[in-house]
This record gives structure tokens, sequence and C-alpha cells, in this order.
């Protein structure tokens, strides 16, 4: 929080701290979910090829938990900037420049987070008025979609923020 012009706002500043919190624990939830999907597919293989037995719905599992990870990643991806850039052609800008783009980075991000989130709502409306479930262990889709939605409103918060920080005076973490 060092690099933030300290003109900023309280609140700006309590809410970033807020959502890289926020951020930061579904991130390592992604984790702890793509490191208990892995071991579950170790698991079901070795079983597999020594006992001929898997784990009933293995592959629905890992759909579902992979889907769930990426999800979960996005929001702290943003906070860090992670996201593939090509910057050869703003290398040279000034940082003032620069920063004028980052921002307008963060406009399409917010708009297509937002996007994002009100179809995942309305995807995740549908899977639980259908009842849509996976086939072998009749999990339930809609679970999947909300997680999409909650992430997605995380990123819209988190562009924002960096927008209120551009346009309060400040700099992107």
């Amino acid at each position: 929080m060092s690099n933030v012009a300290l003109n900023q706002p309280a609140w700006l500043s309590q809410a970033r701290r807020g959502s890289a919190w926020l951020s930061r624990q579904m991130a390592l939830t992604g984790g702890l979910i793509m490191l208990a999907l892995a071991t579950m597919s170790v698991v079901s293989i070795t079983g597999r090829a020594l006992f001929h037995m898997a784990i009933p719905g293995d592959y629905e599992l890992v759909e579902a938990g992979l889907g769930i990870s990426v999800f979960l990643f996005l929001p702290e991806c943003h906070r860090q900037q992670a996201h593939v850039i090509v910057d050869v052609f703003t290398n040279n800008l000034a940082p003032c420049k620069r920063a004028f783009l980052d921002t307008m980075g963060d406009v399409l991000f917010l708009l297509a987070s937002a996007v994002m989130a009100w179809r995942l709502f309305d995807g995740a409306i549908d899977a639980h008025n259908y009842m849509e479930q996976s086939m072998i262990l009749e999990l339930p889709l809609w679970i999947v979609y909300a997680v999409g939605v909650f992430s997605s409103v995380v990123v819209a918060i988190s562009a924002i923020e960096n927008i209120l920080t551009f346009v309060t005076g400040g700099r992107h973490e």
C-alpha cells in the first residue's frame, strides 16, 4: 500500500485492503481445490490401474472443481495485474500515459466482469430452475455458476478500485 497516493480517501484504502484479503483467500481456496483434485486423480488412476476400481464421478469432480478454481483465481490475478499483456508499444511511454492505458484496461475489465456476472447469474438461475446436474454424482451445476458470479463481482470491484485510484491521483499497486 505504500505506493498509493496519500491524498486518497480512507474508505478507498480500506476497501482495497478488504478486497485484497478476499482475493487472496479466494486464490488460496482455488489452489487447495486444485491440490485436492490432483490427489483424487492420482488415487483414482492408481485404483483403476491396480485394483480395477476408480473413484465414481472423478471426471465430473475434476471438471467442476477446475471451473471453480479458475473462477477463484481471477480476482487475485487481476489485483496483481498478472494478466497477459503485450507491452511492446507502451514500454517507452511516460508513466502517466501507461497509467491511463492501465485504467482504460480496468474500464474494459469492469465491463467484461459485469457482463460475465450478469450472464453467469442468468445461467445459474436457469441451472437451478431446471435442476441441471452432473450425470453420475448428480451434483447441482448452478453452484459452479454461482462461484463464477461471485468472482466476476470481485473482479469488477477490483477494477472500480483501480479506476478510483487513478481518478483520485494514486497509482495502481
